[in-house]
């Protein structure tokens, strides 16, 4: 979705067309979007990109429309209360805090050019903007710190501040935009435009044709490698960003992944995940799975160890891959190993969110005596 709304704001700058983005800055309790969530309203009054539906969007939609007018940027604030809450289908009280800022102007195009070659993977920018409180924001006032150490924009007295925020953001495993209050009670937004999750998927078979669909299904580029064209062509895979049929442990070392990238090993056989998991551990990838039992992930960490791939990395490959669902069929293993996936992407824990008996008991009527 940020690739999506960047590529739009890129558009609107260069055709010189007028529009207000509107970005979830900081969330507690139950909300239906992450910070970061993006709506881009045009001044035609259409859009791209989602806050999560439903009356909270819509607000925020008008409120884009008059920002456009304006030119002044708002900071809203917006409380689940129980009537919002129903029309998200969650448990009131969450809060949000969205700032819509109309004011990019077509000097911002390089700028946001390079926004777009962040979000599209070329290298990392991380963008600090100084939001204040009772509904107003300075959104001019900001700073882009990107991964080659390039500085743009300036913050005065905030400005060391800020730029160790970015700078750590910029260079973090896995980067999250965040509201933050710096040490003299001013509040800033750090924005994180990184390089799109992705999954890639070495093994055509079965298994790898179900980790396609769910991985697309939830939003992830997709790359398919395997050696034997029959199982890595575009026949196949229609919906792969990139499908490659060559010797597994060339092409996988020649591929760029990145720290947003996931691995996925699902061979027909020892030797080729082996090959497959050597070149993993050379690679940049975030993260690394392998499929398959104990005992043959022993024998290939043994292989690997034997040939100088550092203890460490190996810790940080999960395998036997997948979380435990109890699923056998393929399509059964790659909701599992998706879902591990995500859960390692989003922070999560894995853990059933079921609440306990306890909700039972606060849901029974009162009874009057």
């Amino acid at each position: 979705m940020q690739l999506e709304v960047t590529r739009e704001l890129v558009r609107l700058l260069d055709a010189g067309e007028r529009f207000a983005l509107a970005t979830l800055i900081d969330a507690h309790g139950s909300t239906p979007q992450r910070v970061g969530a993006r709506l881009l309203v045009r001044a035609d009054g259409t859009a791209v990109g989602t806050l999560g539906g439903g009356c909270i969007e819509a607000d925020v939609h008008e409120a884009a429309l008059r920002a456009i007018e304006t030119g002044e940027p708002r900071v809203l604030d917006f409380t689940l209360n129980e009537d919002i809450a129903v029309d998200y289908g969650l448990a009131c009280g969450g809060t949000e805090r969205i700032l819509v800022d109309p004011t990019f102007a077509p000097a911002d195009l390089d700028f946001a050019r390079r926004l777009l070659g962040a979000a599209s993977g070329e290298q990392r920018g991380v963008v600090v903007s100084v939001v204040e409180g009772n509904g107003h924001a300075r959104t001019a006032a900001r700073i882009a710190v990107w991964e080659n150490g390039d500085i743009e924009g300036e913050l005065g007295a905030l400005h060391a501040e800020a730029l160790q925020l970015g700078q750590r953001l910029v260079g973090a495993p896995r980067p999250k935009p965040a509201a933050v209050t710096l040490s003299n009670g001013a509040q800033v937004f750090a924005d994180v435009f990184a390089e799109p999750p992705e999954v890639v998927i070495i093994g055509g078979g079965h298994v790898g044709r179900s980790l396609a669909t769910v991985a697309k299904f939830l939003g992830f580029r997709l790359a398919v490698i395997d050696d034997r064209v029959e199982f890595a062509n575009r026949e196949r895979f229609p919906e792969a960003d990139a499908v490659i049929a060559g010797d597994i442990e060339a092409t996988l070392d020649a591929y760029p992944a990145s720290r947003n990238s996931a691995i996925v090993i699902v061979t027909r056989g020892h030797k080729y995940d082996y090959q497959a998991l050597s070149a993993a551990a050379r690679s940049k990838a975030g993260y690394i799975g392998l499929m398959g039992s104990r005992r043959k992930v022993t024998l290939i960490y043994r292989q690997l160890l034997a040939d100088g791939v550092p203890e460490e990395r190996l810790r940080d490959i999960h395998a036997p891959i997948g979380l435990d669902i109890g699923g056998v069929s393929p399509e059964e293993i790659a909701v599992s190993i998706m879902a591990e996936i995500t859960m390692h992407r989003l922070g999560g824990t894995g853990a059933p969110m079921r609440a306990d008996g306890s909700l039972v008991e606060r849901s029974r009527p009162k009874t009057v005596a």
